[in-house]
Parts: C-alpha cells; structure tokens; sequence
C-alpha cells in the first residue's frame, strides 16, 4: 500500500507559512519557555560587530529557566512535530499555567529566525540527577535533502554539573532578517503587548531583551533607547529596575472613561462606568443577553476592560501627567497613546495576536465612526482587554497559523457582545461631552465688537487729512462712535435679558425631562403593584413572588415622588410669582439653616466647617429664599466633590465681607479643581460632572439671586474652588 512520504522542505514550507514575521517567531518561544515553568525568559539578539548583514552573521540566543527536557522527551516530542502533548495536558507540570504552545510550532520558529540552531536543554531526571542533551541542526539540509526522513540529527547526551540548572537554550546562527530599528521596535511593541498588563499573577513571569550590542556609531541606533522609549529616565528610579525588562505599558491604570465587568455563558454583561473627567465615581452597567442569532454560536465567560480618550491635546497631556510622565509633551505622549491603543484578546493573561495591534480593527469601529463620527469611538480613542476561557470552554479557536481566531459562531458572538457594550458607553459619553461643554464652540460675547465701535482705524485715517476737513470728519467719527456704543449697549442689556429668559426655558426644560422620568417610573410601578394586589395574599408562587417585591417597588415609588417634589420645589426661587416687598435679613441665619439641611452628608464625608465669627453680623436686602437656594445648590455641590476628593482633611469655608454698597459670601472648598475648559459652562443649565447630576443648581442659584438683584460668580483666581455670592447690603 502507498503511504504519505513528507519531503524535507516540509520544515521550511510550514515553517514560513505558520510564522508571519521574526518577531512572531520569538513570541512562540517565550510562550514555550512560559510553558515549560520558567520564572522569566531571555533575548539576546547579536548584530554582527561590523555593521554588515549581508553575510548572514548575527545570532539570537533565548534561555529560559524551566523544567527543560529529557533526551527521551527531546526525542519524543521536540522531534515529533504536531505532537498533542500540550493539548493533552493542557497545564503545565509544576506551577500549573494554562499552556499557551498547544500548536507545536516552536521548532518550526527556530527555522524561521536562523539557518543554524544549537539546542541545549537540562532536565532533572531519577534520582535528582542533571542530564543535558544538546543537538545541532542546520535547516539548510532540509532543502538539500530529498525526505524528511533522510535527514540525520544526533543527540548528545551527558550527566550535568553541580554549576548547571534546568532549562533550555537556543542559539540561533545564521539569521535570515536584518534587525533594523523598525524591525526591534517592532519586536518591543509586541513583547510589551504580549502579556496582560492587569492579569494578576502568582508566578509572575518576566520577559528580557538584551540588544545593547546594536551601537550608534556602526548600526545607526542605540540598542537601550528602544527598550526605554519614551519612558527613559523615568523608570529609572525605581529599586528593582531592569533595562533589559520588557514590561506592559501601565496604560490601564490612564482613561478619561472606562468599562469593566464580565459577560455571563448567555452574554449579558454586569460592570461599572467609570467618567474620569466627571466625578469619576464607579456606575453600575448592566446590558441584558441577546438572542443568538443564526450564525452564533455561544463564546462562553468573557472578561472585559475598555479604557476611552478623548483625543483633544490637553486632555492627552492631562493623563500622561496624571501617571507622573509630565515631562514628554503633547505630540510625544500621543504618539504612546497611538503605539499602546487598540483592543486586544487574551486568554490565559497572554494576547492573541494580531488582535489589540493598531492595523487590527476587528470590531470595525473606524466603519462605523465614519458613519456617524460625533457620536462613535475611533480605533485610535479605545485601549482594551477582552478575556476568554481557554477552546474547550469558549468555542473560540486559535488558527493554526497562530494569527487570530477562526472566524466561527463563537467569534461572531464576541464582536456581537463587546459591540453592545460600546453602544451603551457611547451613549453615556456623548451625553456628557454635550452636557460638560466639551462638543460646542466657545460662546461669542460683544467685547469685540465694542472695541471695534472706537473707529479707532478711521481716526487714524483722518490725522493725516488737512485741518478744514480733519476737525469735521473727527466730529462725525466721534458722534457715530458714540451712536454705536450706545447701540452696543442696548444690545447687550436685550441680550442679558433673552439669555435670563434662555436660562429659565432651559431650566424648565431640564426639570421637565427629569419629572418625566421620575413620573414614568412611578406610573410603571405603581401600575404593577395595582394588577397584582388583588393576588398580594394568593398562596402561589405568583404571590410569593409578588410579596417579595412589594416592598422594593414601594420603595421606588416614594423616593421618585420624592425626587419629583424636590425638582418642583427647586423651581421657588425663579417661579415668577408675587413675594412682595424686598426683605432685611441677617446672613448668618439662613447660611445656619442651609447648613442644618446637610448635617447628616457633612457627618458621613467627614467635612470640616470653617464658618465665619458668629458676631459678625451683616444685613443684606432681598429675599431669604433666593439665598437659599444659592446657599443649598453650592453646598451640595461642595459636599458631594469632597465625597469623592482624596484630601484630608475635607474642609469647607465660609467668609463674609461688606463695601459700602454690597455683602459677599465665599463658599470654598478643598476638593477637586474645575478645569479651565469647564469655566465657561459652570452656569448653562445642563451642565454637570456628577455622574447623576441634573444640571441646574447652578443655573438656579444664579437666576434666584438675580431676582434678589445679587448674583453668583465662579472666582476662577482662588486657589481652592470658590463661588460668590453678592447682594445689596441692607441700609444702616
């Protein structure tokens, strides 16, 4: 009977088809030397000393620490290539990690690199005893030769040496790539990107690349520099620091937005959101499962991490500074932002590749930013983890080409899942930007055109003119510059009364979405305790059901109610109606009740007061709910920022000083700073960094004392964030 003869060049052909680049081949043998148990794993890569590649000179050298293998188990597995070894374990031996090599591909990747491989393996076999076996095998005989089996390859086996330890090295001769800079920055890009930077791990594998042989003034590059990168004399100061180590850029721990949670075996996902740039308190996100398509198929427990940026420049610079990396500027610290981005899936803490590389947008989102860009994420805006469970579990099939996952139901599931997820943060994130200021153009003011209104370029003009005709044409200037002035300031007094009435629209507007949102979900839920309290007392499993809900949909009931009333109630100050006569009345007294209001939130944060003299007694004219209202709206606002601020202690001051004419209360507090961008927008109804915030306590505050012919003012120049309030001081 014929029998299948496989020709030598077998090795070269499925090498070369298996193994994309060079540095996808050195990633298959650090994941052999993981495999094996070792604690870390070592690059070398030697240029030739003169520069020249043209002569196949240079060597890579890779060494690991591991368990090694026996001249048995280097017969019976490193020469049987596509061995189910690994896939039969599955663990390893000693430290039990999930096997990461199950393709049996890593001879093959030694092919790849060099024309030569020396082998040098050491085991611990019987008795506690060394052996070490070494080979050498000259990839050129492949091609030479005509069958596979005709190629000879001897073992040399010895007893090893009291100075030796387990492990394997290889020495890799010959090599068939000329490492240029590209090409190492490359190798560095995808080693840092190999293992999971937030995978906790016990046995904390380590990964080294030494290419200092590479030297400026004969290759044209420093070899360190690339490993550093833009982290060069940074991590420097570190105790354990290694220049040789290759690590994970800590990227996870910088976002403006973020998602976490898991997917369950259906698919629905149970998380947190996470808006840095707001208040950055962590919001439970909930996406129900999907129905399974038809071409789906389940992809098993699923791990997920998104961080998001916004790609303005100063908010690029505010992360990198946020991580203790202030000193590279603007363009640099895109440039790592544009290296590190991407989305990537992991299984076992070590990436699949090519998924999490920039060129690699597997759940096409540059498709569907293109479709509707102010509201999608771009590739470029998105860093993530996607982690899944290991074939068995999942569905989800490694190609045997080791580039990515087959494109199955299970796949086709993943993207569905992670697709749905980014639809619901999406919308939470443009929600925020259009809230916060950060998607509109910058209002216009009449400041320019004031200074216009002085002619100024005409009456220059008319300098040079004889004097018959100069004193006349200054004349004319001068009445038309004061026609427009006047104008201007006609102009700006309608303004102030249009954005008044804008103000309050807005505000109404904003009170009006909030009620019906608290409206919706008391007639939704009072409607389902009404149809079923005729059962509230059935001895089913109905009513069982319905007397265990009972009290949590009272509970909604009476605190939407509640959140309803407090909305309508905080519409008093600015309703319009009648209050008759201005009032006098003594500050101190109604800062006392504002803050007896609070007592409770003050307690639980932890906040120190800092009030003004009880003595100091100031009368001011108007009205004591609209101070109030201003008093309440900052304070809460205060309270909550010191909730979420680091400092300590917590402090929050009062200060009350008078002029001939006006009192100024100044609120501060030691919490977060606003950002400057945020300045101009503290006032607009709507606006809001609290992750559940209504966006008009402000606003209110402001139109409330307005009515009271006071205002309230942002003191952007303090060093703590300060707000003022001004009103007429009472006659003495």
């Amino acid at each position: 009977m014929a029998k299948l003869r496989p020709r030598a060049r077998i090795v070269r052909t499925i090498g070369d088809q298996l193994i994309s680049g060079p540095e996808a081949a050195l990633i298959e043998l650090v994941k052999n030397a993981f495999d094996a148990d070792s604690p870390s794993v070592s690059i070398t890569i030697k240029p030739p000393s003169h520069g020249d590649w043209s002569a196949g000179e240079g060597a890579i050298i890779v060494e690991d620490c591991g368990h090694g293998m026996s001249a048995t188990e280097l017969l019976e597995k490193w020469f049987e290539p596509a061995t189910s070894d690994k896939v039969s374990r599955r663990h390893s031996p000693t430290k039990k990690r999930n096997m990461l090599g199950a393709k049996g591909v890593g001879r093959f990747a030694t092919a790849r690199l060099g024309n030569k491989l020396h082998l040098k393996t050491i085991s611990v076999v019987k008795g506690g005893a060394l052996e070490v076996s070494e080979i050498v095998v000259d990839w050129n005989l492949f091609e030479q030769t005509l069958y596979l089996d005709q190629v000879d390859i001897e073992v040399l086996t010895r007893s090893g040496k009291s100075t030796e330890r387990p492990g394997v090295t290889l020495n890799i001769q010959g090599l068939r790539d000329q490492w240029t800079k590209k090409q190492l920055e490359l190798l560095v890009r995808e080693l840092r990107r190999l293992a999971s930077p937030v995978e906790a791990r016990e046995d904390d594998f380590k990964i080294y690349l030494n290419i200092s042989g590479f030297k400026k003034d004969i290759h044209g590059f420093d070899g360190q520099s690339i490993i550093a990168g833009a982290l060069e004399g940074i991590a420097e100061d570190e105790d354990d620091f290694n220049p040789e180590e290759i690590k994970p850029f800590a990227i996870n721990k910088i976002f403006h937005y973020m998602v976490e949670g898991t997917f369950d075996f259906q698919g629905q996902f149970i998380g947190s959101f996470i808006n840095q740039r707001g208040d950055g308190r962590r919001q439970e996100l909930i996406v129900s499962a999907t129905q399974l398509s038809s071409d789906e198929e389940f992809c098993g427990k699923v791990s997920l991490k998104l961080n998001i940026y916004d790609r303005e420049g100063a908010a690029v610079v505010e992360l990198f500074e946020k991580l203790g990396l202030g000193s590279i500027g603007r363009l640099e610290a895109k440039k790592v932002l544009d290296e590190n981005i991407g989305i990537g899936i992991y299984r076992g803490g070590f990436r699949i590749r090519p998924y999490g590389d920039a060129e690699t947008d597997w759940l096409e989102l540059e498709r569907m930013r293109v479709q509707n860009p102010s509201r999608k994420i771009g590739l470029n805006q998105v860093w993530g983890l996607v982690e899944i469970e290991d074939e068995k579990d999942s569905g989800l099939i490694e190609r045997s080409s080791r580039e990515g996952l087959e494109h199955n139901g299970s796949f086709v599931r993943l993207k569905r899942m992670v697709s749905e997820v980014l639809t619901h943060v999406e919308t939470i994130r443009q929600d925020f930007r259009q809230a916060a200021g950060l998607s509109r153009k910058s209002a216009t003011d009449t400041d320019v055109v004031r200074s216009k209104a002085n002619l100024s370029a005409i009456t220059r003009a008319a300098a040079n003119l004889p004097t018959q005709y100069r004193n006349k044409m200054e004349r004319a200037i001068k009445a038309d510059s004061l026609a427009l002035k006047t104008s201007i300031a006609e102009l700006e007094t309608y303004q102030q009364a249009l954005s008044s009435r804008s103000t309050l629209g807005l505000v109404v507007a904003q009170i009006l979405h909030d009620g019906r949102r608290f409206l919706s979900d008391i007639a939704t839920r009072s409607k389902r305790l009404s149809d079923g309290a005729p059962r509230l007392e059935e001895n089913s499993k109905f009513g069982e059901h319905f007397r265990t809900i009972f009290s949590k949909e009272a509970f909604s009931i009476h605190h939407s109610s509640g959140q309803l009333s407090k909305l309508f109630k905080s519409l008093d100050p600015i309703s319009g109606k009648r209050r008759g006569k201005s009032q006098v009345f003594k500050i101190r007294d109604v800062l006392d009740r504002c803050l007896a209001l609070f007592n409770d939130s003050i307690s639980d944060v932890g906040i120190i007061l800092d009030l003004p003299e009880s003595d100091v007694e100031c009368f001011v004219t108007g009205y004591e709910s609209d101070l109030m209202a201003a008093l309440i709206n900052i304070i809460d606002n205060a309270v909550h920022w010191l909730g979420v601020s680091n400092n300590h202690p917590r402090i929050l001051m009062f200060q009350v000083t008078s002029s001939k004419k006006y009192v100024r209360i100044t609120v501060s507090n030691n919490g977060p700073i606003i950002a400057e961008r945020f300045y101009g927008n503290l006032f607009n109804p709507g606006f809001s960094l609290k992750s559940e915030g209504s966006g008009i306590g402000l606003a209110i505050a402001r139109e409330a004392m307005r009515t009271s012919k006071g205002d309230v003012a942002f003191d952007s120049l303090a060093d703590q964030t300060t707000f003022v309030i001004e009103m007429q001081r009472a006659p003495t």
